[in-house]
């Protein structure tokens, strides 16, 4: 289901009918409903990388635990999970940088966002630098999002097995 259709199910849906809110102020009601929003559309995407990180980790090394007489649990903890956040970390950098890029379709649900409402004010005020006005926030994601892919990449390398 696409961002902008839950989005506007938090406004339209989940305030406007349902009632649902989460402060008596306007627009700290709107912040909490794309928060919600944003959640539930990354969760599954989490999920996902959780899981595939699990999917890497060799079948053997679970029955290795079970041999060891270790519980389901305690092979969870000590065998498996620790071995399915290395093959995670790279799927989890992505993950978050989607929802840092996903952050800016809550403005089209009518949460006002700083940046936002500090690009319709210079466009407003600036109609002829338009171009210079978007590849300036376009160059503000791109110093926001480098740094994670850097920090992901390099956590990715370090924790890779090496055979």
């Amino acid at each position: 289901m696409p961002l902008t259709i839950i989005m506007v199910f938090m406004v339209l849906g989940a305030f406007a009918q349902l009632k649902l809110s989460f402060s008596d102020n306007f627009q700290t009601n709107f912040f909490w409903l794309a928060v919600t929003g944003l959640s539930l559309y990354t969760a599954a995407f989490v999920e996902e990388s959780l899981r595939s990180g699990i999917n890497t980790v060799p079948k053997g090394q679970a029955e290795a635990a079970r041999a060891m007489g270790l519980n389901f649990m305690q092979s969870a903890r000590l065998i498996i999970l620790p071995q399915a956040i290395r093959g995670s970390v790279a799927p989890l950098g992505n993950t978050l940088i989607a929802l840092l890029k996903n952050s800016t379709v809550a403005a089209a649900a009518s949460v006002a966002t700083e940046t936002s409402s500090l690009m319709s004010e210079m466009i407003e005020f600036r109609p002829d630098v338009i171009i210079q006005i978007f590849l300036i926030f376009a160059f503000g994601y791109v110093i926001l999002i480098i740094p994670i892919g850097i920090l992901t990449t390099y956590l990715s390398n370090k924790l890779a097995v090496r055979r």
